[in-house]
């Protein structure tokens, strides 16, 4: 019987946008219309159903909370969290929870610009050189890894190439690590955002880093920031860590 250290569960999810240029080749972020840069978010644990617990548990608290139903309107019922949209008083509250859990965070943030012209021009594949990036170091824990994508679309190309560029970027890393087993179980899915809460906690995590870094706005990120074991700004090539915060 594997016991439940053996396997881990990586949720990732993004802020921002990977595109650059329109379909005719206006390039949007110096038109001000795509953001200047992609944040991805990990989250790591070994016992996924119990962090969906204790996120279950604490939505239920929150939905309970006599503060918030004074604001909460038959609009927004709660059903997930999810940053962008959620209330500023849930968003305190969630950032601090987070703090609470026994998960591992990571992120990698992409200055899109900066970038190999080649994934200028290719959004899907810059997602999945990033996110690969994000994954090959800490990927390779446990005999079996399980990494969930949050992702809206359902088309199986998409989904087909993201994993393609992920494993080509860890089989790279393999390569020159060669200590590291070569064999372990690499499992992908690719679900919707609210389907599980650890993919709400990457997105929570994405978002902070992400308004740091386009806004300038740290309120989020402040929150959080001793739970983020570290964050790579691969293109500047500058690393953050919890001795050294961004």
């Amino acid at each position: 019987m594997k016991t439940i250290n053996d396997r881990t569960y990586i949720f990732i999810d993004e802020s921002g946008k990977p595109e650059v240029y329109s379909a005719r080749g206006v390039n949007l972020v110096e038109a001000r219309k795509a953001t200047k840069f992609l944040v991805l978010a990990a989250v790591r644990c070994n016992n996924q159903l119990l962090l969906q617990q204790h996120i279950t548990d604490f939505k239920s608290i929150l939905l309970k909370d006599v503060q918030l139903l004074k604001i909460f309107s038959s609009a927004y019922a709660l059903d997930s969290f999810h940053a962008q949209t959620d209330y500023a008083e849930v968003k305190v509250k969630f950032y601090q929870f987070i703090n609470t859990l026994d998960v591992k965070i990571d992120a990698l943030v992409v200055d899109k610009l900066k970038c190999y012209e080649p994934l200028r021009r290719n959004p899907g594949r810059m997602y999945g050189v990033m996110a690969g990036q994000l994954l090959k170091n800490i990927c390779h824990q446990t005999e079996e890894t399980e990494i969930i994508f949050s992702r809206k679309d359902s088309k199986l190309k998409l989904r087909q190439e993201l994993e393609v560029e992920v494993e080509r970027i860890r089989l790279e890393y393999l390569a020159v690590h060669p200590k590291l087993e070569a064999k372990l179980s690499i499992n992908y899915r690719h679900n919707p955002h609210y389907t599980h809460g650890g993919l709400q906690i990457a997105d929570y995590v994405a978002h902070a880093i992400f308004q740091t870094y386009e806004n300038n706005n740290r309120t989020w990120y402040e929150i959080i920031k001793n739970k983020v074991g570290k964050i790579q700004d691969i293109c500047n090539k500058k690393y953050f860590t919890r001795s050294n915060p961004l």
